[in-house]
């Protein structure tokens, strides 16, 4: 089109259009067109400022009632409409001054004919608009509206992260000991100033990299086996492993390793701590077996120290008591829990009938004070936790109290002591049992044929104690075991209530072990429900597992939630037969 159409009443003929009629509806279509392939809103008007075309999106800006946006309307009462209805928000950056209708007019007409200009405003909603005018050297205007709501809000994140990105920074550059970071990639994204000075390297040449040049081969793969654990389970994991750090001879170095972010956007965080000093530093010797090393040279329990050991934990939480268990059963300890004073009071009293030794005492802060007088009258060390501070305290604070125990012989004894309801409310019953080995799943004790067992075949280590803790957290009896073939004789030996089957076994998968199961006579009769543990959620992997026998599929990392309604759904009576059983 050669020039926009003239106002409606001019005499067209004399601005040169032979045809103004189908010009003028096709210059209409194609405006329209344009305007819903940028969404955005059109309005144009002459030199005497009159209406030509208005898009149909321009009343998603303003919303006039039709009559405003016909050919001929004065741009002058459109915005009169616009401001008797409230819609006359300051431009950003701007003061909100108020105006009143004459002046807030004449602004609005001086800015329509210059030749460019834009604002951007926000209205009640927080939708932002942006309106960008120009005036043609012919006298023609126009303006253009669009939502650019998302362009903010994507900008204010933006600024967001930075802000967030310059904190963390600051913080992790004013900690006293090593830390770096890593993606789900597990590349480097941050490190600190006392990482970079330990280790010889500027931040620039060791980010964006793998931890692999920076560490010794050994320690360097032992390191990335822990932290894609880490990031696949969401267990929090601490170790020893033996490493050189700002050019000192190798030493036992205490790694804590832990994930935090949001799914899709995990991060693994590693930070490097002393275990101790002088004669502390020696590394244990390979052939001992309270040394407890691993394929990839780190030590589960510190220099054998903690091996034997015995740590009482004291909490009504059921999160906090998972979340230390664990990290003291990595470390090597024997522990176990108490709940309140009258257990812990119950529980010191058979321990000192039976020579049981505490060491040391994890005493949630949230707890009254009648705890630590208990403790305090027999004479155990104990510290004080909160829950925010498991993953980064316990156990730094426990190996240096556990230090100062070196010389003190660790009793040969396995113990564990329960408290359950006796015969009065004042006076609970104590019992003593044998206890599980420090190394060992633990595991739940089930007669076999239980019609409440919950079978869980896994053989990540890290994983087993994960189903452990929450299955002991749910009350359901349950048993593990690590490989498919196992899973199968345990299944046709226990007839379990159901099975929670990983898919990556050794030798025999997951995928084999079902379909060996429903092959089986028993099964054939009474099908034995059998959920997949799937680390990814990649649609073959799914459909493997439908194709293979199994009921139902959950997702790694696992949650408490997502494990018991899964078993509910397909085993709806199994709480009424545990609390039988």
């Amino acid at each position: 089109m050669s020039e926009f159409p003239p106002a409606p009443g001019q005499d067209k003929r004399r601005q040169g259009h032979d045809n103004p009629s189908a010009e003028a509806a096709l210059d209409a279509a194609l405006l329209d067109a344009v305007s819903e392939a940028f969404s955005s809103a059109f309005i144009v008007y002459d030199r005497n400022d009159h209406l030509i075309f208005a898009s149909r999106s321009a009343r998603q800006f303003l919303p006039l009632p039709a009559a405003f946006f016909a050919p001929g309307t004065r741009l002058r009462d459109i915005l009169g409409a616009a401001y008797d209805l409230g819609l006359r928000q300051p431009a950003s950056g701007q003061s909100e001054t108020i105006l009143s209708r004459e002046e807030w007019l004449t602004r609005q007409i001086a800015a329509h004919w210059k030749e460019r200009y834009e604002i951007q405003s926000c209205d009640d909603s927080k939708r932002w608009t942006r309106f960008s005018k120009r005036r043609l050297p012919s006298g023609f205007g126009f303006c253009v509206m669009s939502d650019i709501t998302e362009q903010k809000r994507r900008e204010e994140q933006w600024r967001a992260d930075i802000e967030r990105v310059q904190l963390t920074e600051e913080i992790l550059d004013n900690l006293a000991h090593p830390v770096f970071v890593q993606d789900r990639n597990l590349q480097l994204v941050a490190v600190n100033k006392v990482f970079c000075s330990a280790i010889s390297v500027g931040a620039d040449n060791a980010l964006g990299g793998t931890i692999a040049p920076l560490f010794e081969a050994e320690v360097a793969q032992r390191l990335t086996t822990v932290s894609r654990q880490v990031l696949e389970t969401g267990v929090t994991s601490s170790l020893t492993l033996t490493m050189r750090l700002n050019g000192d001879p190798p030493r036992p170095i205490l790694v804590h390793v832990q994930r935090v972010g949001t799914p899709g956007r995990y991060l693994v965080v590693a930070s490097l701590g002393e275990v101790g000093s002088g004669a502390d530093l020696q590394s244990p010797p390979v052939d001992t077996p309270e040394t407890r090393q691993d394929e990839g040279g780190g030590y589960a329990a510190v220099d054998g120290r903690l091996i034997g050991r015995k740590a009482l934990l004291i909490t009504g939480d059921r999160e906090f008591e998972a979340r230390a268990l664990e990290i003291l059963q990595l470390l090597g300890l024997d522990s176990c829990c108490v709940r309140n004073d009258d257990e812990l009071d119950a529980f010191l009293s058979v321990a000192r009938s039976v020579g049981v030794v505490i060491d040391l005492a994890i005493v949630d802060v949230d707890l009254d004070m009648q705890c630590l007088e208990l403790l305090q009258a027999v004479d155990i060390d104990y510290m004080t936790l909160a829950e925010n501070e498991i993953a980064t305290d316990l156990a730094f604070t426990v190996l240096d109290r556990m230090t100062a125990l070196q010389a003190r012989p660790s009793p040969a004894d396995d113990w564990e002591i329960t408290t359950e309801d006796g015969p009065t409310a004042r006076e609970p019953a104590v019992t003593m049992r044998p206890a599980e080995p420090a190394a060992a799943v633990p595991v739940k004790p089930t007669p076999p044929r239980q019609p409440s067992l919950v079978l869980v075949a896994e053989d990540n280590e890290i994983n087993q104690i994960v189903f452990s803790q929450i299955l002991e957290g749910l009350g359901y009896a349950y048993r593990i075991c690590a490989d498919g073939e196992a899973a199968v004789n345990l299944c046709s030996e226990l007839k379990p209530a159901i099975v929670l089957m990983d898919v990556t076994l050794p030798g025999l998968n997951g995928f084999e072990a079902a379909r060996r199961i429903r092959q089986s006579p028993e099964d054939t009769l009474v099908p034995t429900p059998i959920i997949g543990v799937l680390a990814q959620a990649f649609d073959r992997d799914r459909e493997a597992c439908f194709a293979s026998g199994m009921n139902d599929v959950i997702l790694k990392p696992l949650s408490p939630d997502v494990v018991d309604q899964a078993i509910r759904r397909l085993v709806p009576d199994i709480a009424r037969l545990a609390s039988t059983a």
